[in-house]
């Protein structure tokens, strides 16, 4: 029993259940107007994207981002950083809506035709609770599985015919890199760049642009911000 709950906490069975979960939930659109595609990595030549989920229907296009996070969530669209708070413990971590920007970015290289904006939504697990979410964009959505459907047929009017819909989708399936050596890399570039990001920050130096950290006061608590602000405004 304590090896089966060791298991079962790990990040990587977690997310095992948060992407099911998620896949589960979009089965419920039409496949006569929708088509989604999972875990697609893409490479522009010079870096890669892994996205998690894309929705691609008459409607428009739907980029998936999705985070299997406990406890409160706060942030705001804008901000550098979010922050996750469990009982008295405090988590920063990187605004989701600007990863989903960069998959969004990705994506667009593979649809030149398309002339709509992609719709960007960060999809937390029923694990979390969403606190002060301040979000402005009209397609930018940040909410749990529960409302993830709800919030792709809160599109109305059609954009692609189905003819289209299953164009881009076969695009977009040929082109998912799916070599496991391309995948690992792309991990193990990640971990990279997360150590030395934290080596940097231990150094009270600033990983965007190797100015000193300092510690600032903010809404949720101090944190560190670099000192060039607002020229640099990367915070940890």
């Amino acid at each position: 029993m304590i090896i089966l709950a060791a298991i079962l906490k790990s990040p990587s069975v977690k997310g095992f259940f948060g992407e099911l979960g998620v896949r589960l939930a979009l089965r419920k659109l039409s496949k006569e107007d929708f088509q989604t595609l999972h875990n697609i990595t893409l490479s522009d030549g010079n870096k890669t994207s892994q996205i998690d989920h894309v929705v691609i229907g008459r409607t428009g296009i739907f980029v998936i981002e999705t985070k299997n996070y406990q406890g409160w969530i706060f942030g705001s669209e804008h901000s550098a950083k979010w922050t996750q708070t469990i009982y008295k413990s405090k988590k920063r971590f990187q605004n989701p809506i600007h990863q989903n920007y960069g998959h969004i970015k990705m994506l667009q290289q593979f649809f030149p035709g398309y002339q709509h904006p992609m719709v960007s939504i960060v999809n937390f697990s029923s694990n979390s609770t969403l606190k002060n979410i301040d979000i402005k964009s009209s397609n930018v959505h940040v909410l749990q599985t529960s409302g993830l459907v709800r919030a792709i047929l809160s599109y109305k009017e059609p954009l692609l015919t189905r003819q289209a819909v299953a164009a881009f989708a076969d695009h977009l399936g040929k082109s998912n890199i799916t070599d496991s050596k391309v995948k690992k890399q792309h991990v193990q570039t990640i971990k990279e760049t997360q150590q030395k990001t934290k080596s940097r920050i231990a150094e009270n130096i600033c990983p965007k642009c190797s100015q000193p950290l300092v510690t600032r006061n903010g809404k949720h608590g101090t944190f560190k911000g670099c000192s060039s602000y607002p020229k640099c405004r990367y915070t940890a």
